[in-house]
């Protein structure tokens, strides 16, 4: 059996932004958004995504699981340390 306490420390994997990500999937941001909503069951609009390619927004989990179909990603491949703001705290 392998010894893997020797193993070097794991690293940040290299990223890529979800811009670059649809620019090479060749797909619009119409085309994501509409892929999002159907995956969501409800609208998803081209300045959320548009919010969230610039980091000018934070995507919960169910929008990178949207995404994750979307792009034909496997489940859990998009992350973030995004953490939602509670509605009530909030208001």
């Amino acid at each position: 059996m392998p010894n893997y306490d020797s193993q070097r420390p794991r690293r940040v994997p290299p990223h890529v932004s979800l811009g670059d990500l649809r620019a090479v999937s060749g797909k619009t941001l119409d085309q994501i958004c509409e892929l999002v909503s159907e995956e969501l069951g409800k609208p998803f609009t081209r300045g959320a995504l548009s919010g969230i390619e610039n980091g000018h927004r934070g995507a919960s989990r169910p929008v990178l699981a949207a995404l994750e179909v979307a792009y034909g990603l496997r489940p859990g491949a998009l992350t973030t340390d995004y953490v939602p703001r509670n509605r009530e705290e909030a208001a």
